[in-house]
Formats: C-alpha cells, structure tokens, sequence
C-alpha cells in the first residue's frame, strides 16, 4: 500500500472498546480486527451505532473504553452518509482534477475523459457545472472523487442511500476493484 513501509497484517485492531453517551451504552467490550482485503459490513437500524462505531475505529471520536492499534501510515478515505458537498459552480471535470486533464487511478495516469466513462459519464458532461447534474449524477461523480483519493481503507456510511441502479452498479464495481480493506455502514 503507498506511504505504508510495509505489508502490515492489521490496518485496525481494536480490543475490548466501548462506547457510550450518557446512559445509552453504543457497543462495550468490542473487538474488532481489519487486515488488508478485509470487507466488513456493519447492518442494522437507525440509531443502533453503526456510524458511531466507524468514527471510534478510524479515530474521529475517542472510546471510552478498550484500545484501538491502527497501522502506521493508514490512510482512509471516507463516504460519509451526509456527503461533503460538491460545489455546484465548478465543471465536472474540474471537480476531479483542476487544472488539468489527467488523473491517477490505482497507481496509472488516466486521461480525465476515461476516467469519466467508468463512472457512466458521457463527453458532454464534462464541462457542465456540477449544479447541473441529477442527483444520481452527482452521487456517482462524489465516488468517482472518493476513488481517486490514496487510500488503504474506504469507509462508506450508508452509501446507498438515495442512490439509483446504475450508481450502485458504478459503487459495487468501484469496490470490487479496490484493493484495500473496506467497512460499509448500511
């Protein structure tokens, strides 16, 4: 993986955490361990602690409780479920690379067009400002963006949500090809 010095067996262990806010307990004495190629999928209904858990292990919120150990060099790109905003003045193209036409895909130097058309976009969208597009169009421009991102562990929060099929055709292929570990909230 780029910028880890090496293989490590564990991007995140996490041993015996817990969580809680007030009296509500979110999970207690959790383990959790995420090697590379890992695939984990985190299900169950709103308000149970699926996108509280994600933040815990990747380091935006403490544990109360327990030790979490991440690899030196993680780098993690995340989808969160309400999703950064994309800026609806800037072209399609230029969301993915200003001021250029190329991009770097796993490693490969892309021109932006091609990189485009695995995301389902056509030549005439380039140029058109993101406030143009649908709302499934921007959807999967957000995850042709996140795809670009170096990173050894994606975490989607509720990825699908509000998404139409094409969209999660281009997100399930997108994930297929990733070579890192994976955590999805659904």
């Amino acid at each position: 993986f780029a910028g880890m010095g090496r293989n490590p067996r564990r991007l995140i262990e996490a041993r015996g955490i817990a969580k809680s806010y007030g009296e509500k307990i979110i999970f207690k004495e959790l383990d959790v361990f995420v090697g590379p190629g890992s695939r984990v999928g985190l299900i169950g209904p709103n308000g149970c602690g699926k996108s509280t858990l994600l933040r815990v292990l990747v380091g935006d919120e403490p544990p109360d409780a327990g030790q979490i150990l991440r690899a030196d060099g993680l780098q993690v790109a995340y989808f969160a479920q309400h999703r950064e905003a994309l800026d609806p003045n800037l072209s399609v193209v230029d969301t993915l690379c200003p001021g250029g036409d190329h991009v770097t895909f796993r490693g490969a130097r892309v021109h932006v067009s091609g990189y485009l058309a695995r995301f389902l976009f056509r030549s005439e969208h380039a140029k058109l400002a993101v406030g143009q597009l649908s709302g499934g169009e921007q959807s999967r421009l957000a995850i042709a963006r996140l795809m670009l991102r170096p990173a050894n562990l994606l975490v989607l929060d509720e990825p699908t949500n509000d998404l139409d099929l094409d969209t999660l055709q281009v997100l399930e292929d997108s994930l297929l090809g990733f070579e890192g570990a994976v955590l999805l909230v659904t």
